[in-house]
């Protein structure tokens, strides 16, 4: 834009260059605000002993995972688990 008298109008007058420079300025604000409420306030883990058992019993009851496919060979019964034995 320019002014009436033909001389173009500085950049820091004109609208544009703020909305620009508001929107990642707002965005550090905003990192911030979350940064400080996640350091602050800190998640918390509530579980009474009781259910803490039960979940270790439950979790201890299930079979564990071998990760590798009943098609590859050295799955079958009898294959090496890594810890030495047979």
């Amino acid at each position: 834009m320019s002014s009436p008298s033909g001389a173009p109008r500085p950049w820091y007058r004109e609208p544009w260059p703020w909305v620009l420079i508001a929107i990642p300025a707002i965005t550090v604000v905003a990192c911030g605000v979350t940064l400080w409420l996640a350091l602050s306030r800190p998640e918390t883990v509530v579980l009474d002993l009781n259910r803490y058992e039960e979940v270790k019993a439950a979790l201890k009851a299930q079979p564990a995972a071998s990760g590798v496919p009943a098609d590859r060979p050295g799955s079958g019964p009898g294959a090496d688990d890594g810890d030495g034995e047979r």
